[in-house]
């Protein structure tokens, strides 16, 4: 049975264990999800006021160079320039237009003829000057002239330099006389976006970047092209050579664009602000603040299972010490009731000799009545030797009587003695006077044979042990009942075994269980008192198996 319920207690021990350690994972699981997402959020969050702040930068740059060509698209000496050709009107456009770049930071500012050859440029001093050369074929002049303004962002003829041309025509009497086409480096740009973030770039309105923190990306794409749109591209010569390849970054799945709610692990987030019919993405990376917040989310659940854990064992603390508390109190009470039980079988046994030893009393107090009377007469007679001798009869009887109430008074007080060094002879001649008259009626003898030692007991729980199995044996018609001492080198048994009819087979099962007996009148505490008592003497009581009669077996520590 306890092997039993251990059994249950571990497995529900276990079940628990692998319950918690289920909702633990659970919990570790969901508090990353939840982690992650608000990461990415937050992330998300930032590249977008990135993003807000890069284009209102690129858009205020933008602005200040929209406004040049239109400027010089009313300059007087421009357009007398080009109606006269006038060589030192040319040069006044030169100079102008060089203060201007220098001014501006435009990386060029040139004007262009009706037939897109350029007549002045701000670079008309230098080795690569553009004056002279045929500008026809882009499409920012072709567009201008149509349109009267036009923007294109293409690599430059000569410098091969990158940059967007800005263009306005010029006019006069309803005839278009040329286009002032001014150039917008973005370098000085990309260096600054390359000290706030390594991932900031513009598209144009088919994906491809052309402004970039990072000048490798340069002229790749944030999708793929359709034939016919890289066909145009090559035609139109705006990026040279380059292969308009798609972005690794984006050819990957790992980029959250802007707008999407799912994709909680991607590597990127994406903002995206339009600026001008362009956009200017933010690209931010992910793994640090998830890596983070996935961090902070473990710790946070390992805090909350620890002072779960930290509740539950306070709790089971408490609950022991309760149960513990409760057991104690239980145990005191149980000691209480077993003494009580056990005083109660003292009485119980001490009324049984009762009527023997009030009739081994009375014959003593009437002989030291005759003795007094007749040590009274001898004396009025002078018959001093004579009645010194009554006198001496009655001390003789006197003691007689106080062995037998000493012993009486001793078996019946309820508190223990001190354990110690008891002999077993004394508690023989003890039960002898206590029995005495009972064996004398019933014609029934105590015999005690082995030799004389000693155990390390308290003699009235010891007497009162051996009392029981003797007035047990009496009352079940047994008329020789005898003690032998057996010693060992350590230990001492006391062999009670008698002439009686022996042990029911059907009771001996439950000789030591609480009210079963064979007495019609008996409450079954006897043996289970006495075997207590020799337990907490720390000894043992057990039934033997004789031929014929009882036997019981009290084994007592040894004392030297």
């Amino acid at each position: 049975m306890l092997f039993r319920v251990t059994s249950s207690r571990t497995r529900l021990l276990v079940g628990v264990a692998l319950l918690f350690a289920g909702l633990l994972a659970g919990a570790l699981l969901l508090a990353e999800r939840l982690a992650t997402a608000r990461a990415v959020d937050g992330v998300a969050e930032r590249a977008r006021a990135s993003a807000i702040l890069l284009a209102s930068g690129y858009r205020r740059e933008l602005d200040k160079f929209n406004l040049l060509p239109i400027a010089l698209a009313g300059d007087a000496e421009a357009r007398a320039a080009l109606l006269t050709r006038d060589p030192a009107l040319i040069e006044v456009v030169n100079r102008k237009l060089e203060a201007l770049s220098a001014e501006t930071g435009a990386a060029n500012v040139y004007l262009l003829d009706a037939r897109g050859r350029t007549v002045a440029a701000s670079n008309w001093q230098l080795p690569g000057s553009f004056v002279g050369d045929d500008y026809s074929f882009r499409g920012y002049f072709r567009d201008a002239m149509r349109a009267q303004s036009a923007q294109q962002f293409a690599l430059g003829q000569r410098s091969r330099k990158p940059g967007l041309y800005i263009t306005r025509r010029i006019d006069a009497g309803g005839q278009a006389l040329g286009v002032f086409v001014v150039k917008v480096d973005f370098r000085a740009l990309e260096r600054e976006w390359r000290e706030a973030t390594n991932a900031a770039f513009v598209t144009d309105g088919r994906g491809i970047i052309l402004v970039s923190a990072d000048p490798a990306w340069r002229f790749q794409t944030i999708r793929p092209l359709s034939d016919e749109e890289r066909a145009t591209a090559r035609r139109s010569l705006e990026y040279g050579a380059a292969p308009l390849v798609e972005n690794a970054l984006f050819r990957s799945a790992v980029v959250r664009r802007e707008g999407q709610a799912g994709l909680h692990r991607a590597a990127f987030v994406e903002a995206v602000e339009p600026v001008h019919g362009w956009q200017v993405h933010v690209i931010v990376g992910t793994a640090a603040a998830v890596a983070s917040a996935i961090t902070f989310a473990r710790l946070a659940v390992g805090i909350a299972a620890l002072g779960i854990v930290a509740l539950y064992l306070l709790w089971r603390h408490r609950r022991r010490n309760e149960e513990t508390r409760i057991a104690a109190a239980a145990d005191k009470r149980l000691a209480a009731l077993r003494e009580q039980l056990i005083q109660a079988n003292k009485l119980a046994t001490l009324g049984q000799v009762t009527a023997g030893v009030a009739h081994e009393i009375n014959q003593p107090v009437a002989a030291i009545g005759a003795y007094a009377h007749n040590a009274a007469l001898l004396l009025d007679r002078d018959r001093l030797p004579e009645a010194r001798e009554a006198i001496g009869h009655i001390a003789a009887l006197t003691e007689r009587i106080g062995s037998i109430t000493r012993e009486m008074r001793g078996f019946a007080r309820r508190a223990p003695g001190e354990i110690g060094r008891l002999s077993v002879n004394d508690v023989f001649d003890g039960i002898r006077l206590l029995l005495r008259d009972r064996l004398t009626i019933l014609g029934a003898e105590f015999v005690t044979s082995g030799p004389d030692v000693c155990v390390r007991a308290e003699r009235v729980r010891v007497e009162q042990v051996l009392l029981n199995l003797v007035q047990n044996a009496l009352d079940a018609g047994a008329r020789t009942i005898t003690a032998t001492t057996v010693e060992t080198w350590d230990r001492v048994r006391i062999v009670i075994t008698d002439d009686g009819p022996g042990i029911d087979p059907g009771m001996r099962d439950a000789l030591f269980q609480p009210f079963r007996t064979s007495k019609q009148s008996g409450l079954g505490l006897g043996l289970v008192i006495s075997r207590d008592i020799v337990a907490e003497l720390g000894g043992t009581l057990t039934a033997g198996h004789p031929a014929k009669g009882a036997e019981f077996i009290v084994e007592l520590e040894r004392s030297e």
